[in-house]
């Protein structure tokens, strides 16, 4: 009977979070399932790791979370058994080992997306100079370890660069480049060569991360407010909405909903440079038309989105204006978590005699009436710190009553 070999990774993000040693010493030769999560919102059918009822991680993506969710398909199950063979404590990493009694089918079949007939024939904006210079560094890394050159100088220059940028270019030509690269790598009996690979294998599993997704998203906000993004407006004119709308309607619903769920998406797609470069595009011309218009948040975005927006400008003037938008009176007692969103950002942007006032009220509502959930609100992830100011995103509420206590 066939066996296949599985990666799992994204351990420290789950219920072993903090107890990664006691995960590596009981895990080798223990059993532990994987079956298909249809609803992850980051990636379409990702493959979820348990052992027992603790969830320990997620079989890699790409190629193998591919075969893993077919695996599964082909053989009629809700889920399959397999043992923990060894363990990767540089990488956190358990390798899985999977007997099936069928064999796998050796094409992995690419199911159909709402981008996969997607085409878009204008103009975009120009290739950031940063992702050029990555194109660059990876191509020379790719042609001197073809030959199989001695490590040196230049080539930890470029992985260095890539390790640092990676995130910027999401592309299938990227993707595939980067597996020629991984493959040369690890081919090579060299001790550099195969420390190189971990270091690019590594950056390549943090792609898929909150961080690296957050950032994506804040690339697409910052092209909306670009010189370059002032050229196109007057190339498209009256005509640049029509083109927005040549987005699929569900794409542009989850970028304004959340654009970091949304990026996670893309980067599992690993769609064709020149449409991402579209995407990205009609994507920054939607959010420079709602800001230029002024729409309230319940006519254009999320009032979560608005907020992280107007904390990103870091600027007392807009933030006041997002205050002016979603503010009502009785808000700190109908909605607490979003208040203190909204405190956060006015703190964050030096808007502290509104700040003040604003945590006041919400510690009050919260002592009044607790949320029910509390806890992981905010996409944008943990507590932010600027310049001694804290910016609140997301703790547990506990936590949250700390802080504004502290801070009041």
């Amino acid at each position: 009977m066939p066996t296949y070999r599985f990666p799992i990774n994204g351990l420290r993000h789950h219920d072993f979070n903090g107890r990664l040693d006691e995960l590596y010493k009981l895990a080798l030769g223990r059993r532990m399932s994987i079956s298909i999560e249809h609803d992850n919102p980051g990636e379409t059918d990702a493959v979820i790791v348990y052992w027992g009822k603790r969830f320990v991680g997620y079989v890699r993506s790409g190629e193998d979370r591919e075969k893993a969710a077919m695996l599964i398909e082909q053989t009629g199950r809700g889920s399959l058994l397999g043992k923990i063979v060894d363990v990767d404590r540089e990488k956190r990493w358990l390798w899985m080992e999977i007997t099936s009694e069928q064999e796998l089918s050796q094409t992995v079949e690419t199911r159909p997306n709402l981008l996969t007939n997607w085409t878009f024939d204008g103009r975009t904006l120009p290739s950031d100079e940063e992702e050029v210079r990555l194109h660059t560094m990876l191509c020379n890394l790719e042609m001197v370890i073809e030959g199989q050159e001695p490590w040196d100088e230049d080539m930890e220059e470029w992985l260095e660069y890539a390790e640092q940028n990676l995130w910027r270019d999401i592309s299938f030509e990227t993707s595939e480049l980067l597996k020629h690269i991984l493959t040369l790598l690890t081919a090579c009996d060299d001790a550099a060569y195969r420390t190189a690979a971990s270091r690019l294998q590594f950056t390549i599993d943090f792609m898929g991360s909150p961080e690296v997704r957050r950032l994506q998203a804040q690339q697409i906000i910052d092209k909306a407010h670009a010189g370059s993004m002032d050229t196109l407006l007057l190339h498209y004119a009256e005509s640049a909405k029509k083109e927005i709308r040549k987005l699929p309607e569900e794409l542009l619903t989850l970028f304004l909903k959340d654009g970091e769920v949304f990026m996670g998406r893309m980067w599992y797609l690993h769609r064709p440079y020149k449409q991402m470069q579209a995407i990205k595009t009609l994507l920054a011309m939607m959010v420079r038309l709602k800001d230029d218009a002024g729409e309230e948040a319940s006519q254009s975005i999320s009032k979560e989105w608005l907020i992280r927006w107007g904390a990103s400008q870091q600027d007392k003037r807009k933030a006041e204006v997002v205050q002016e938008i979603i503010s009502t009176f009785e808000l700190q007692r109908t909605n607490p978590i979003l208040a203190q969103q909204m405190a956060g950002m006015l703190e964050y942007c030096n808007c502290q005699k509104q700040a003040n006032e604003a945590l006041k009220n919400v510690a009050g509502a919260i002592r009044e009436n607790p949320p029910v959930n509390a806890g992981n609100y905010y996409a944008s992830g943990s507590t932010h710190e600027d310049k001694g100011k804290h910016l609140y995103i997301g703790t547990d509420n506990k936590e949250t009553l700390g802080m504004i206590e502290h801070e009041i």
